[in-house]
């Protein structure tokens, strides 16, 4: 009888520590799971052809976890792992192959697929003097268009490289999810807040081309959020962001304007964006973009969203006007879907985009530049299907 009390005693000590710590745990898992499936039409202007294909992609997947312990003071300690789910194989071309240019702003600023934690992950500390947090994380720039843009960042829908990624002529990205990140959001007053984050210099610490030459990236943003209204402002600049590449110096930088009303069953939002690159010694590009678009809930389950966006003229201190770089070196695409909410966690739907090279443009196309080879001023489109669930 003893033996077996001395048993359960032992069992007890060993199984209360679990007990206590599933009481305290705060862990939550959560993710969301997307897949798109494009048909791509071309339409060669040089041989009026029309090459078509199609794939899968599986865009702004992720899986994440993460947890709150309460400390003295009202005070918190939280952390948060989020990674990639590229689970389709098109996904390889949402994050390279022609959305990444030569010359451009180097791996350590750009978020890639692989590894746990490879999407938003931080350990930090929050209160009433606001959050703290050091880690991988997107900069306020990007934040501030992801706030505003309503349609889609990457895949089929996405219009990065019209915005603040590589696109055309211009070879400079500023969708960053920044590794070695400190960041800072203030407290809310009077709907306003502040955000802040900079890099440490071995992001681009480089011993071949510029050896010991560090760069940083710094960002800042401030918010607007009160009632049906929100707008943002936001400010980049990547320093001596091309060290890798074997020259100093560089400093490219981007200005974001946004703002996004909701009125009843309908949203609109507006962007703006002017950024320029230095990919080489003693060349500055500049270009600027806009963003409009919208929602609309037709009652019950069903809505459309739509989006205009246009990518401007990339132009040159140099002055020159060659091929991809000038007058009409843009590019607009138009976006209308129907979105049909399965159920509080389920959405699917079809969409349409047309993009337009402008006359002295290559290299824009539907699906975040996943097209190559494109002749100058040719137009793309695209049918595409969509199926989501968040958990």
């Amino acid at each position: 009888m003893k033996q077996k009390l001395i048993a359960v005693a032992v069992a007890g000590a060993f199984a209360a520590p679990a007990v206590a710590f599933a009481q305290a745990s705060t862990v939550q898992i959560y993710g969301y799971v997307n897949a798109e499936y494009g048909f791509l039409q071309r339409a060669d202007t040089a041989t009026s052809q029309k090459p078509s294909s199609d794939s899968l992609q599986s865009p702004g997947s992720f899986l994440g976890f993460k947890g709150e312990e309460k400390l003295s003071g009202g005070n918190s300690a939280w952390f948060q792992c989020e990674t990639d789910l590229g689970f389709l194989k098109g996904d390889s071309a949402v994050t390279s192959g022609a959305n990444t240019t030569a010359g451009a702003a180097t791996a350590g600023h750009v978020s890639t697929q692989g590894g746990w934690c490879s999407r938003n992950s931080a350990l930090g500390l929050k209160g009433g003097f606001g959050n703290f947090f050091v880690g991988h994380w997107d900069s306020p720039v990007k934040r501030a268009v992801s706030a505003h843009r309503i349609v889609g960042e990457t895949g089929w829908q996405g219009v990065q490289g019209m915005l603040i990624s590589n696109g055309g002529g211009f070879t400079g990205t500023f969708s960053a999810r920044n590794s070695n990140s400190i960041n800072y959001e203030s407290p809310r007053f009077g709907g306003f807040s502040a955000l802040a984050q900079t890099t440490s210099t071995a992001e681009q610490r480089n011993t071949v081309g510029a050896p010991n030459v560090g760069g940083r990236s710094n960002s800042f943003g401030l918010n607007y959020g009160a009632g049906p209204l929100a707008a943002s402002i936001a400010f980049t600049q990547l320093e001596n962001n091309r060290a890798a590449a074997g020259f100093t110096g560089a400093k490219d930088t981007a200005m974001v304007l946004g703002g996004s009303y909701t009125f009843g069953a309908a949203r609109i939002g507006l962007l703006y964006i002017d950024a320029d690159a230095q990919p080489v010694a003693g060349t500055t590009l500049t270009r600027k973009s806009y963003n409009i678009g919208g929602t609309l809930g037709l009652g019950g389950p069903h809505s459309l969203k739509g989006a205009y966006t246009v990518a401007g003229d990339t132009k040159s201190n140099l002055g020159t006007a060659t091929t991809g770089f000038g007058a009409n070196s843009g590019a607009k695409q138009y976006s209308i879907g129907y979105f049909n909410a399965l159920s509080k966690r389920t959405n699917a739907g079809i969409v349409y985009l047309y993009n337009d090279n402008d006359s002295n443009s290559t290299g824009y196309s539907v699906g975040n530049n996943q097209t190559t080879g494109l002749k100058m001023g040719e137009s793309t489109s695209a049918v595409v299907l969509t199926l989501n669930h968040t958990f």
